[in-house]
């Protein structure tokens, strides 16, 4: 399995069906797509069901339902989830694909300009908070199953949709967007995520991980710091930290201390330095913040 995991390229190419404009996948399972990847497409994503993880260049925060995701050409993401964080489930998500290049004839036109405005000058990766996303569910839902003149109606009107709230949209701004990844790099980088992702519990030493793409720790360090712009250390500490709030906000832990031991820190004192850095609260704040919206 690892095998042929580790054979993934970061490069994805979209499994565009014939010549359609606007490609659809409509994905229901127990998990997302796994992979660090980026592809040339626009891509905007619907969380129907089921919560998880999102990673973005250097970025990772949480998917919650009824989020959308608007991901700019080329930005490294991945959706994932933590079974051991999160009871399995189903998820749920639609994604619609679709290429700036090929479309441009399409977006020229002069009742497109406002459309063509949100998505050729998007600076970053946005996401669309819940309270802005669901009353567009009911145009995300036909899509999987629609075609002709209908699909492309439907896909208008979610554009005008998505102009019509793009002051709500929060900007996710990796810092990885000119970054070029060679084949060979991407396999390395999608290597030590994953292996981030599935051993984070764990006590993960630099040695451990610069010997999984063998380099040296200090090559490694060199090579980590210069593809995601941050150290393999912070990377890991913000894994950690999004694998607590999700203990947190799904009321596993009877303490935060507790929320510390499970997600890999060795005290709590440093857990709740490490969390501040990260979240900008305190897990107290965190919690209490959480719990107002709960109620």
């Amino acid at each position: 399995m690892k095998t042929s995991e580790h054979r993934k390229p970061i490069e994805f190419t979209v499994p565009v069906r014939g010549d359609e404009a606007f490609y659809v996948m409509d994905n229901t399972g127990t998990n997302f797509y796994e992979y660090y990847h980026r592809h040339r497409e626009c891509q905007i994503t619907y969380i129907v069901e089921g919560d998880g993880a999102f990673m973005l260049g250097n970025l990772i925060r949480p998917c919650l339902e009824n989020q959308i995701f608007l991901i700019k050409p080329n930005d490294p993401h991945m959706f994932f989830k933590d079974d051991r964080i999160i009871a399995p489930s189903q998820i749920h998500v639609i994604h619609l694909f679709f290429s700036l290049e090929k479309l441009h004839p399409f977006f020229d036109m002069t009742e497109m300009q406002a459309i063509k405005s949100l998505f050729y000058n998007l600076d970053a990766s946005k996401l669309l908070p819940e309270q802005f996303a669901t009353p567009l569910k009911e145009l995300f839902l036909p899509l999987g199953t629609d075609g002709g003149p209908s699909k492309l109606i439907k896909v208008i009107q979610l554009f005008k949709a998505l102009v019509a709230n793009q002051d709500h949209f929060i900007s996710m701004y990796s810092g990885l967007s000119k970054v070029n990844f060679q084949d060979a790099d991407g396999l390395r980088i999608n290597t030590v995520i994953k292996y981030a992702l599935e051993n984070y519990k764990k006590t993960i030493s630099i040695e451990d991980v610069s010997e999984l793409i063998h380099l040296t720790p200090t090559a490694f360090c060199k090579f980590f710091k210069k593809h995601t712009q941050k150290t393999f250390v912070s990377f890991l500490n913000e894994i950690r930290i999004e694998s607590a709030c999700q203990l947190l906000v799904n009321n596993k832990v009877e303490s935060i201390a507790e929320t510390a031991y499970q997600c890999g820190f060795n005290t709590a004192v440093h857990f709740n330095r490490v969390f501040l850095h990260v979240m900008k609260v305190s897990p107290k704040e965190f919690i209490a913040v959480h719990t107002r919206r709960k109620g």
